[in-house]
């Protein structure tokens, strides 16, 4: 097998939503989001790592918990406002912070400085069924699917 070694400046860039998100939500706070998805560019499926940069005033998503997938995240630059289901904490430089799965905890990070905020996000990819809740923006849990290499197909 080979040695797979990227460099942060050569992994694409993902800016805003997605494409093939279908009736966003709320897409004007995700245009300043820019995501390097750091784990699928050397081929790892059991889990996800992303670069993101949030410029000011975007979101990292939609406040949310999941109920089958560990969330994990570490703050490398800039102050970000962590929304929990506990308030709003001030994260910088070497803050992190970790939402275990099963644990309703809905969260999201904002960048409300006026510079740019970059993060690693760490989540496990749990292969088949989970259930995601945005109590915020949906009534019920959105469900996602995921095949044996950690990738979206459906749901």
């Amino acid at each position: 097998m080979e040695t797979r070694i990227r460099t942060l400046s050569n992994t694409p860039v993902q800016t805003g939503l997605p494409p093939g998100v279908v009736n966003p939500v709320k897409p004007e706070l995700f245009a300043g989001a820019h995501e390097a998805r750091l784990a699928t560019a050397v081929g790892l499926g059991q889990f996800g790592v992303n670069h993101i940069t949030l410029d000011p005033g975007s979101i990292s998503s939609l406040r949310h918990w999941h109920e089958g997938e560990d969330e994990f995240v570490f703050v490398l630059a800039g102050e970000l406002t962590l929304v929990d289901d506990n308030g709003e904490h001030r994260l910088g430089p070497g803050a992190y912070a970790g939402f275990p799965a099963g644990q309703a905890n809905a969260h999201h990070l904002i960048n409300r400085s006026d510079a740019p905020a970059s993060f690693l996000a760490v989540g496990t990819r749990k292969v088949g069924l989970e259930n995601v809740h945005y109590p915020d923006d949906f009534a019920e849990p959105r469900t996602v699917l995921r095949d044996t290499n950690g990738r979206r197909v459906g749901a």
